[in-house]
């Protein structure tokens, strides 16, 4: 075009030469930082390593236990589709929930509240704000401090260290309370004084269902375990799950449809519960009007869980 000066000769070829040693230079300035990133991720297993083996020296069951929680924790963060930070952030809170109780002696993490001494409850109230300080000081774990000050945080609010409720406790630390103690109880050492089965172990999170659990963890979690039962089993996973009144949510699917003790029906099958259903249902529950279970999709409404934010 007339009027422009050309780019041929001497001076295109300088501007493709520094466009060319630019792009090399872009080029190994990625693959540096890969390099980093890589040792990065290198180092911060090692440290994980290097912190297990510690708590294992200190005290080997809570250091099982803790992988037990982890890895509970890692099948209940598929099974919710967990983004990928917050379920790295949420496996590190499991690791280390208990860090703060490495200073009470083995033969007192099982004895009864009443035999124990004041500075023995005192470690025992005060270990998730230990733990979690301890974490805040390692920059790559400091993401999961907020799940570990919490995780004996109670859904009712009666709780500790804060006696937070209901959604105030953060996501992470509900997950991790349900996963905590079922693992708590599922692996009592041999000189404890109550061991339990499976059965009683999930009995006692339906009960404690909406007073120390969140009532959506509870649910969730269930599915996992029968869910990874059937996986061990070579049985397909169900498409539908039993649900009572008092645990129908908004957004749940039924399977099939709800009648009434006289055989009418309440509800077609297909239908996606509103606010609305759920509380008239739940207005029901006491004059054993509704026949139960009902039966929901398997697919039901997920935790919102953010990205970074346990």
């Amino acid at each position: 075009m007339s009027g422009w000066p050309s780019v041929t000769g001497s001076a295109g070829s300088g501007i493709v030469s520094v466009a060319n040693r630019l792009s090399q230079e872009l080029k190994a300035l990625n693959d540096r930082n890969a390099d980093l990133r890589a040792e990065l991720q290198q180092a911060s297993g090692e440290l994980e390593t290097l912190l297990c083996s510690m708590v294992d020296i200190f005290n080997p069951h809570l250091g099982g236990h803790g992988r037990r929680v982890a890895k509970l924790v890692d099948d209940l963060a598929a099974h919710l589709h967990v983004p990928e930070l917050a379920h790295q952030n949420l496996r590190h809170a499991a690791l280390f929930h208990d860090i703060g109780m490495l200073g009470m002696p083995r033969d007192k993490l099982y004895t009864p509240w009443a035999e124990l001494t004041e500075t023995e409850r005192n470690l025992i109230l005060l270990h998730p704000e230990m733990g979690s300080a301890q974490l805040k000081t390692v920059h790559w774990y400091k993401q999961a401090a907020p799940a570990i000050m919490a995780h004996h945080e109670r859904w009712d609010g009666s709780g500790f260290p804060n006696h937070l409720r209901h959604d105030d406790i953060p996501i992470g630390a509900r997950i991790l309370a349900v996963c905590d103690t079922y693992d708590e109880m599922m692996n009592k050492p041999q000189d404890a004084p109550v061991r339990f089965e499976e059965e009683q172990v999930l009995a006692h999170l339906m009960k404690q269902r909406g007073s120390q659990f969140d009532p959506k963890v509870v649910d969730h979690f269930l599915e996992m375990i029968e869910a990874r039962a059937c996986a061990a089993a070579g049985i397909q996973e169900p498409t539908e799950v039993p649900r009572t009144i008092g645990q129908l949510l908004p957004g749940m699917r039924l399977t099939r449809d709800l009648l009434n003790t006289s055989g009418l029906t309440l509800l077609t099958r297909g239908t996606v519960l509103r606010d609305v259903n759920v509380l008239r249902l739940q207005g029901l529950r006491g004059a054993n009007a509704v026949v139960e279970p009902i039966f929901v999709s398997s697919e039901t409404v997920q935790l919102e869980i953010h990205q970074d934010v346990l």
